[in-house]
């Protein structure tokens, strides 16, 4: 019966090593893993990220380097925390979405809540 707290201290200490700590760190972090899944290349590099907003309802936003076929591009992307949306990345990187709405979402959602590129 004594290896029960001892488990619970190990549970403890686990969770408590799997977070920095930092949740725009761990935000930012989770948002490059999800945009390199989003444009199939684990080797995809970010520049320019911020994350706007707080940790509920922000948004990380910068530019991505990623490999399509044989061409290297740069390109915007969006991803949310909350998940109600996106992620988002601007055409050309194997979203559908039109450039037009991707320029009204970075505006919106990335430029008008404090981003500064």
């Amino acid at each position: 019966m004594r290896q029960t707290p001892n488990l619970l201290v190990l549970c403890a200490l686990l969770s408590a090593c799997s977070s920095s700590g930092d949740w725009r760190a761990d935000a930012i972090a989770a948002a490059e893993g999800k945009m390199r899944g989003l444009v199939n290349d684990p080797a995809a590099t970010f520049t320019h990220v911020q994350l706007t907003g707080d940790s509920s309802t922000g948004q990380t936003c910068g530019d991505i380097t990623a490999k399509t076929g044989i061409f290297t591009k740069e390109a915007r992307f969006i991803v949310f925390i909350d998940n109600t949306a996106g992620p988002f990345v601007e055409p050309g990187l194997g979203q559908s979405m039109s450039q037009a709405d991707f320029d009204w979402a970075w505006k919106n959602d990335c430029v008008n809540e404090g981003y500064k590129g």
